[in-house]
């Protein structure tokens, strides 16, 4: 399998259980501030992980990719159709080839660019987003009526170790 297969295979994955996860929630445990995370909700994490994937693509043909320059879009992080509409774009466009681009860094007054290509900005929204997802699951605590996947907001090298060690001694 390429690379890129193998990257754009594992996003859409982990979009796919974000998609299956919020299609259960109801609006209000979606968009309102939640009594475990105390400053965000889980609409607002996201919002996040797709403005990511959304900066990815939608610069890509730049070959500059800044991610502080997000548009924030409120209703990601209020409706969950919205983002369901946003995962299933963003799916759509994921097979980017690889090629080189300049990760702009924008901290107030100055800017950097970093050298950085597809496919490492592509690994970057995969971790960052299964990170926002393991936060998303202890949000889900109080949550009795929302199942996840025991995969959901963990490493796939974590899975995989996991799974190594579980038949090293079964």
């Amino acid at each position: 399998m390429q690379i890129e297969n193998i990257l754009s295979k594992l996003n859409w994955e982990v979009l796919e259980e974000l998609s299956e996860f919020i299609s259960q929630l109801q609006e209000g445990d979606y968009a309102n501030l939640s009594p475990v995370l105390k400053t965000s909700s889980i609409g607002q994490h996201v919002r996040h992980i797709l403005e990511l994937y959304d900066c990815l693509q939608n610069q890509y043909s730049s070959g500059i990719i800044c991610y502080d320059k997000r548009k924030r879009d409120q209703a990601l992080e209020t409706e969950v159709n919205a983002a369901l509409n946003k995962i299933e774009a963003i799916q759509a466009k994921l097979d980017f080839p690889d090629k080189e681009l300049s990760l702009k860094v924008d901290a107030g007054l100055a800017s950097q660019l970093i050298q950085s290509s597809y496919y490492r900005e592509l690994f970057y929204n995969l971790e960052h987003c299964i990170h926002h997802q393991a936060q998303i699951k202890i949000a889900c605590n109080q949550l009795d009526y929302v199942q996840l996947p025991a995969s959901f907001g963990v490493a796939k090298s974590t899975l995989d170790y996991v799974k190594q060690q579980s038949a090293s001694f079964g």
